[in-house]
C-alpha cells in the first residue's frame, strides 16, 4: 500500500510541475512574445546548426534548400518551404534574392556563415556562402542596402523575435 502512496504523490508532484511549467510559459508567450520567439529562435538554430555539421560529417551530405515560383508577399505567404523569387528586390547591382519566412523552412539559413556551402535543388552546382549581411532592418530598409551584394543568387530570412533579416550571397564552387 506505502508503494502504492508514494507512486500517486510523485504522480501529483510531477503533474504539480508541469502545470506550473505549463502557466510560466503561457504568461511568457502572453508578456514577452518577442524575448519567447528570440528564445525559441536561438534554440532551434542552434540545433539547425548542430544538425547540419552531423550530416555534413557523417553522412557528408550539404543543406539543401529548394526555390518555388517568381512572385511577391502573397507567394512568400504560401509558406510551402521554398524560397520564393522576390521581385520587389529586384534592382541593379542586387543578385536576385529568394525568401522564405524563418517559421516557412527560411531558418535553415541563419545559422550559416562564409563558406558554407550548400545544394540548391534541381541544380548541379554546390554554392558557397561570399558573404553575409545580417543587420539588416525589417522594417523601413531599400535595397539600397543590398547593392554590391557579392553572389550569383542571395537567400534571405528574417531572425526569430528580432527587427533584423539575414542576406546571404551564393556563389558556385567551380574546382581549380
Amino acid at each position: 500500500m506505502a508503494r502504492k502512496k508514494r507512486g500517486g504523490v510523485v504522480l501529483g508532484v510531477l503533474g504539480g510541475v508541469l502545470i506550473v511549467g505549463g502557466g510560466a510559459l503561457l504568461a511568457g508567450v502572453l508578456l514577452a512574445p518577442q524575448q519567447v520567439e528570440q528564445t525559441y529562435g536561438a534554440i532551434r538554430t542552434s540545433v539547425t546548426k548542430t544538425v547540419d555539421e552531423v550530416q555534413q560529417d557523417v553522412f557528408h551530405e550539404l543543406p539543401t534548400v529548394t526555390l518555388g515560383v517568381e512572385g511577391g508577399i502573397p507567394e512568400l505567404d504560401r509558406c510551402d518551404g521554398t524560397f520564393t523569387v522576390m521581385t520587389s528586390y529586384e534592382r541593379e547591382g542586387v543578385p536576385p534574392v529568394a525568401a522564405a519566412h524563418n517559421n516557412c523552412g527560411g531558418d535553415v539559413l541563419l545559422p550559416w556563415e562564409v563558406g558554407q556551402q550548400i545544394k540548391i535543388e534541381g541544380r548541379d552546382d554546390v554554392y558557397e556562402v561570399v558573404e553575409i549581411r545580417d543587420q539588416i532592418s525589417k522594417v523601413w530598409n531599400s535595397t539600397e542596402e543590398l547593392v554590391g551584394l557579392k553572389g550569383e543568387i542571395a537567400l534571405q530570412s528574417c531572425f526569430y523575435g528580432e527587427d533584423r533579416m539575414k542576406f546571404i550571397g551564393l556563389e558556385p564552387v567551380h574546382d581549380a
